[in-house]
């Protein structure tokens, strides 16, 4: 009998008392799309948004842990797809967007997640790896980014969150400049488009972790790489900036800093 009240007593407030306005859930039936969802942050926030019933397109490169997310999702009752996609490809990032259209008919949240380290200094640098590590840190997330900005514009409403770092923000230690450098970009590109974007009922937020408990160390590539494989092992779970992510954006900064970490 517990759960019959909960439900029914918007109902009920509504009947008894029609002036007084009932909180809509900004979660529950919206469309999110995740990248980079097949382990740490990602997984975390797919996982939430799941249980904050949200019809769910999952993205990655690695498609395995993802698929198996939505089969345990579909098993409880839930919506969600998982597409697999190399987002340094510019030709397949419109797949996702496609996917969630397909799927659901619109695309209520966009969380560009997805991301790797090229660890290099300046001087050990390849530019191709480092142009590369550009099109899955940056250009994917501007590109997706622009893609749903005509959905969100035609329903009126719609929010875009972008993973960037601390180190966005503060002095990077030798050897991560490439990745520092690619979520600095983010800052700036959507810092201005959310002053754009605000007039269309678009929200844009930037939220700048610290190091967490994923596999940022085991899948970095680059001359720096090896040494550092175990870097991520003592830093803290995701789950706890997943968190952090969801309330946040219940609020109006566009750019925070999730998880046990201050801002610079």
């Amino acid at each position: 009998m517990g759960t019959v009240r909960v439900v029914l007593l918007p109902l009920l407030l509504a009947l008894l008392l029609p002036g007084l306005a009932v909180a809509e859930d900004p979660w529950r039936g919206k469309v999110a799309i995740i990248t980079g969802s097949s382990s740490g942050l990602g997984y975390e926030l797919a996982r939430l948004a799941a249980g904050k019933d949200m019809k769910l397109v999952l993205a990655d490169i690695n498609l395995g842990p993802s698929a198996a997310l939505v089969s345990r999702i579909l098993a409880e009752g839930g919506e969600a797809v998982a597409i697999e996609v190399d987002l340094a490809e510019r030709e397949q990032r419109s797949r996702v967007i496609e996917t969630a259209l397909a799927e659901y008919g619109t695309v209520d949240y966009l969380f560009n997640n997805a991301g790797y380290s090229y660890l290099a200094t300046l001087e050990q640098m390849d530019v191709d790896m480092a142009q590369h590590l550009f099109e899955v840190n940056y250009w994917a997330y501007v590109d997706l980014a622009n893609q749903v900005i005509p959905i969100m514009k035609a329903q009126g409403s719609g929010s875009i969150l972008n993973v960037v770092s601390i180190l966005a923000h503060r002095r990077a230690p030798p050897g991560t400049g490439h990745y520092a450098a690619s979520k600095a970009a983010l800052v700036g590109m959507f810092q201005a488009a959310a002053a754009e974007l605000e007039p269309y009922g678009i929200r844009v937020f930037l939220a700048s972790p610290g190091g967490m408990r994923t596999n940022i160390g085991r899948n970095a590539v680059g001359p720096l790489a090896e040494a550092r494989r175990d870097r991520a092992d003592d830093w803290e779970p995701p789950e706890i900036a997943a968190r952090d992510i969801f309330a946040a954006m219940l609020e109006d900064e566009v750019l925070f800093f999730p998880g046990q970490v201050e801002g610079p």
